[in-house]
């Protein structure tokens, strides 16, 4: 992972799944980042998380529900 550049469109689309995947129970953001690095999607860092939490907040504002 570490040198690799992140596709955040495949990654929001993995959150999108494990979101989904709790319905209809609600899914933190630290949940949805811990999964995420224990599948080994992204590094579990503090500037990991933020850019994350960024990313998802961008895909939130875009959809259309």
């Amino acid at each position: 992972m570490a040198g690799e550049r992140v596709r955040w469109p495949a990654v929001v689309d993995r959150a999108r799944q494990i979101v989904q995947a709790y319905a209809p129970l609600k899914v933190t953001l630290r949940q949805v980042m811990y999964r995420l690095a224990s599948e080994g999607v992204l590094p579990h860092t503090p500037p990991m998380y933020r850019r994350l939490s960024s990313q998802l907040a961008k895909a939130r504002r875009a959809s259309p529900t």
